[in-house]
């Protein structure tokens, strides 16, 4: 399973051979030159297109730049959390001073019904030694007036 190499043809020193080798590859390579500069010409010219789509790219950016300069874009979720924590901080703090001034409210009315029902009673416990202190008075009086007859008698 070996292979015998075999020795190539010797060079032949023929120079007009060689020159006729070189020039076949010349004319080959200029072929191939030339058949790339046609097909270069025959594309089309992207150039415009490529200006539509640089530009369009170039406002994307700006819009994209705009956006994130937004304050809401340089929110992150802690900053959001730290928000949230200084709001609700000063909504207790506006719910505690608006439930202290009802509660100071609360006892203002209810000192001012206190003083109501105070009066209501004091007019009442008045009435009620008025009657009893008039009652005490005709009994006294019907009593003189029975020892005056009495002694007078």
């Amino acid at each position: 399973m070996t292979r015998k190499i075999t020795p190539a043809a010797p060079p032949s020193n023929d120079a007009a051979k060689a020159f006729d080798d070189l020039r076949s590859e010349i004319s080959l390579q200029r072929s191939a030159i030339e058949g790339l500069t046609s097909a270069k010409e025959k594309l089309p010219d992207y150039l415009p297109t490529l200006r539509d789509m640089e530009s369009r790219l170039g406002r994307m950016e700006e819009r994209l730049d705009g956006i994130h300069q937004q304050p809401a874009m340089q929110f992150t979720p802690l900053k959001f959390a730290a928000e949230m924590f200084e709001a609700s901080k000063t909504c207790r703090a506006e719910d505690r001073k608006a439930i202290g001034d009802a509660r100071e409210e609360l006892a203002r009315s209810l000192g001012r019904i206190e003083g109501m029902i105070k009066k209501g009673r004091s007019t009442e416990e008045q009435d009620w030694w008025v009657t009893w202190a008039a009652t005490g008075g005709v009994l006294l009086g019907a009593s003189l007036a029975l020892i005056g007859v009495a002694a007078w008698s």
